[in-house]
This record gives structure tokens, sequence and C-alpha cells, in this order.
């Protein structure tokens, strides 16, 4: 099986881990760990499945179990921290402990991908500047944007965008824009994503008291419907994504950097679906 640092869900390694041993070893089973945790056996099953999280106290003695070391414990310990957080700050505070704590070769890569999602503007200088050249005058690329950003913002995304060899400068001086970028495992970028989504919504509020209504387009459905009906929705977003990708691949003019969000969640929780 994999080390716990190539995983992002504590719940995941522990199944990996029962699985392993349960292959190996006839006498391994939640009763056995029950025994040498002191771990409730049928807890221990629903935290596999994802239905329970280990309480802080069980960590030390999860640990001495799992036979970790000092940063295996350490890593696990953010891990469990990290996966059970519910504010952003704290995730995103455990989350940069536990890429401190990864191998040095994929701590860099996971790195370069969080932080290129988490300031929502390396996503716009990118492709601002793939659609009016820049020269160097970082005051005057910052005020592109909206909301603005400041140039200490835009000189430091301009150096990064270029360490991850996104855009790169003309011998004219100009910088263009590249295709090549750093590519790292899907945990990672889930969560990178993710933040990047937030930042996306909490722009897309804002943009209803900032942006005149000829220039946005910010509508609502409120609906009542199947289970079965949402996964043909899902479905047909999905095919709408593709049919805007690739109206924007063949539109040869390009004027303005716009984002487009898609956003479907449940308003209710009833007894039905509680149930499946």
């Amino acid at each position: 099986m994999n080390t716990i640092f190539e995983y992002l869900e504590y719940r995941d390694y522990l199944r990996d881990h029962y699985n392993a041993n349960k292959t190996r070893h006839r006498f391994f089973s939640f009763r056995y760990i029950s025994s040498k945790t002191g771990l409730d056996a049928s807890f221990y099953v629903k935290v596999l499945n994802k239905q329970k999280h280990i309480a802080d106290k069980a960590i030390p003695t999860l640990i001495t179990f799992l036979q970790m070391g000092k940063r295996e414990g350490d890593y696990f310990t953010f891990l469990v921290k990290f996966n059970k957080a519910k504010q952003d700050d704290q995730e995103m505070f455990y989350f940069e402990k536990l890429l401190a704590l990864r191998k040095p070769s994929a701590t860099v890569l996971d790195k370069e991908m969080y932080e290129y999602f988490s300031s929502w503007w390396n996503i716009v200088l990118r492709e601002e500047i793939n659609i009016l050249p820049y020269s160097g005058n970082a005051t005057e690329l910052a005020s592109r944007l909206l909301p603005a950003i400041t140039e200490a913002q835009a000189k430091r995304s301009i150096g990064f965008l270029q360490k991850l060899g996104m855009i790169h400068k003309d011998d004219d001086g100009i910088y263009r824009l590249k295709s090549d970028f750093v590519t790292t495992d899907g945990a990672v970028q889930v969560v990178a994503v993710r933040s990047f989504q937030k930042e996306m919504i909490r722009l897309a509020m804002e943009a209803l008291d900032r942006v005149p209504r000829e220039d946005r387009d910010i509508s609502t459905l409120t609906i009542s419907t199947s289970r079965e009906c949402l996964e043909l929705i899902r479905d047909r977003l999905a095919e709408m994504r593709r049919e805007i990708i690739e109206l924007v691949r063949r539109e040869e003019k390009t004027e303005e950097v716009f984002q487009l969000n898609f956003q479907v969640f449940p308003l209710t929780q009833n007894k039905s679906r509680e149930k499946k």
C-alpha cells in the first residue's frame, strides 16, 4: 500500500491498511484492532466507511498501532485534523502543514498547484496576458483586474507564472502565454480547486453590486425534483460546459476575461435521502 504521505483522507489510509493486512494475516480483523487500540470494532467500521471520525484523543493510540515514526505520526495527526476541520481557515492551516511534511519531490509540485489556485488572480492574469500584451508595467496590469489587485501582487504572480512555465518573456520584452504546466496528484488538485471555486463564488456575490447589470448575467433557480433528474441536470451542465469551451476555442477575437460559474446544491435534507 502507499505511504501515509500519499493520502489526503486518513480514513482512506486506514481502509487500505486494513485491507492490506487482512490479505496478509488471517488473524487481522476489526476485533483484533479493537483489542490493540480500545476502539469499538463497529465504530471502526463506520470510520472506514466515512460515517464517523476518530476522536483526537485516539490519535496517539492509532499512531502506535500503525507503527508510525515521528514524521509519519505528525502527518497522520494533521491529516485527521484537516479532514475534521469545519472552518475554511482551519482547513487551509492543516493543509499547509501536510504539504510541509510531504516528500520533498512531491511537495514542490503540490505547493505550486495549491498556490496557483489559491490566488484567483493567477488564473485571471494568465488569461489577460493572452488578450493584451504585457511588457512589465505591473501597476497598469494590476489595474486591469476587477476588482483590482496591488502592484506587488501582480509582480509576484507574473514571476510565479514564469516559474511554472505558463508564460515566457520574448526577446522584445513582451510576456506571452505558454501551454506548459506542472502536474500533481488528484487529491491535492481537489483541495486547490475547491479553494479557487470558493473565491469565484465570493467574487460572483460581489459582482451583484460592483458590476453593471449589462455587463453580467446572474440568475438563479430553486427547484424540487428527484435524484435521478439531478443526475440528468448534471449531465446537461457538463455538456453545456463542453459546448462553451468549444465556442470559446473557435472565437478568434478575445476582449475580456469572464468567470462563468455552474452551481447546483441541495437546500433540504429529506428523510428519504437520509435512508439512502
